[in-house]
């Protein structure tokens, strides 16, 4: 915590205008003071005695000549003690910085006439402050190669540490994806990235060159490579959720002096992305088909969550919530279950292929019981329930600060606030589209919205077999 004090001290003092200025006008002083130590000397080589071979003039001379020596005596010795005492407060200045601290000086200097340096020092200082942050997060899960690389100062890139561990959750808009987001980025060393494939726009990406497209976005961004995704980062410069919900990277990056150029640094980016432990990812324009090369990937160490919630609750939130669901693959319910159908049958084979790093959750189950679900679904990603995370669960799922993990009527409300709000010509039209695929993931049709419960609309999940 002492170490974090002191380097966040330090950004301070570098990152102040006025502070910048205090340290070239110290590095200018330097300079000045050389140079007026540099002048007196040859004052002093100008006044020797000049000899002559007249009697009569040498003593006219004599006399003049000792007033202006005297004059020059004094004047030099005023002068000599104004920079002897100029000097020695700046020794005294000096003597007070570190070593680092003059070379921080320096760098400052040469940035104020390179933009080029100038990045570089704000990116060092950034990612160092980032570090810091981290090890104080992971020191508490038992990361001991952190801490000892801290300790001894050595470079945390060089030193061995444990795999980082990636979480895909994988569904469409409206589903409470934002919910399950937010949950495993309340763990604060964990590395966010929000909704990648924004720049596709409000569409499904099922097949075509949009599909290979878009799995190379995932895989480089998941490896940490942020250099050449140009459309991503113009994406993330018009919709600023994509990096604000990073947010330890965008409290380091974004500053009231520097400004957030740098949160959009390709570069930066992808060093910070290498020191997190645990990197999360969302992703609610792709069908789940697209995500099996991941798996296979070794090098990323991926699990999937599949997100799926009742088609009725989807198509309300979507009509019902928000006003920019204007597309055929947003309020279109036979195209949304559609691509439930294929889902579901992907989900059987990787949980088939994939056991261990597959997890599927409906929405509703999450609701219901969400201290036990979130338990269960952070062993099956092997992750601790954090502190953090029982805190954001006690804001979350209900308003009774007294029984923060009671499964509440806020809880159970939420599953059934649907049947209040979609009209019977809607609830009709989306239960003939999707009757089947409903069934399949345990959802219940009903003939009337009228004293809806949970146990009229849900009943259990099995997940079917394999081919």
């Amino acid at each position: 915590m002492e170490k974090r004090r002191i380097q966040q001290a330090r950004l301070a003092f570098l990152g102040s205008k006025w502070r910048r200025f205090l340290l070239l006008f110290l590095l200018c002083s330097v300079l000045l003071a050389a140079q007026l130590i540099t002048s007196y000397s040859r004052l002093a080589g100008t006044a020797a005695p000049v000899e002559s071979d007249d009697g009569g003039t040498r003593g006219v001379l004599a006399g003049v000549e000792d007033v202006t020596v005297n004059k020059a005596f004094n004047i030099k010795t005023q002068q000599e003690q104004q920079a002897d005492g100029t000097r020695t407060r700046l020794l005294e200045t000096l003597a007070q910085l570190k070593t680092r601290d003059l070379q921080k000086a320096v760098k400052l200097y040469d940035s104020t006439w390179n933009p080029a340096a100038a990045q570089k020092l704000r990116m060092e200082e950034a990612l160092q402050s980032l570090k810091m942050t981290l090890l104080e997060e992971v020191s508490a899960h038992g990361f001991v190669e952190l801490m000892a690389a801290a300790h001894h100062a050595l470079p945390l890139s060089d030193t061995p540490r444990p795999e980082p561990l990636q979480v895909v959750i994988v569904t469409t808009w409206r589903s409470g994806s934002t919910f399950m987001e937010e949950l495993l980025n309340s763990h604060p060393a964990v590395f966010n990235q929000y909704e990648p494939l924004t720049f596709f726009g409000l569409r499904q990406i099922r097949t075509g060159q949009d599909s290979l497209k878009a799995q190379r976005v995932i895989h480089e961004l998941m490896s940490c490579k942020y250099e050449g995704q140009d459309e991503y980062l113009r994406s993330a410069h018009e919709v600023r959720e994509l990096l604000t919900r990073n947010k330890l990277v965008w409290k380091v990056c974004n500053s009231e002096d520097w400004g957030d150029a740098l949160c959009f640094n390709d570069s930066f980016l992808s060093q910070a992305c290498h020191l997190f432990p645990w990197r999360t990812m969302k992703l609610v324009r792709l069908r789940l088909r697209f995500v099996r090369p991941l798996l296979q990937d070794p090098e990323l160490n991926v699990r999937v969550v599949y997100l799926v919630r009742d088609p009725r609750g989807v198509i309300n939130s979507r009509t019902d919530t928000v006003k920019w669901c204007k597309t055929a693959d947003c309020n279109d319910p036979s195209l949304l279950c559609s691509d439930m159908d294929e889902d579901l049958k992907t989900a059987a084979e990787l949980h088939r292929d994939f056991p261990e790093r597959f997890y599927l959750l409906r929405y509703e189950d999450m609701s219901l019981n969400p201290v036990n679900k979130t338990r269960e679904l952070l062993s099956h990603l092997t992750l601790d329930f954090d502190p953090h995370m029982e805190e954001f669960l006690a804001s979350h799922t209900t308003k009774n600060y007294d029984k923060p993990w009671s499964t509440s009527r806020e809880s159970k409300k939420r599953v059934t606030y649907w049947a209040s709000k979609l009209k019977p010509d809607k609830l009709n039209e989306v239960q003939k589209a999707c009757g089947s695929v409903m069934a399949k993931f345990g959802y219940l049709t009903i003939d009337s919205t009228k004293n809806v419960t949970v146990d009229k609309i849900l009943g259990p999940l099995v997940l079917p077999s394999a081919p």
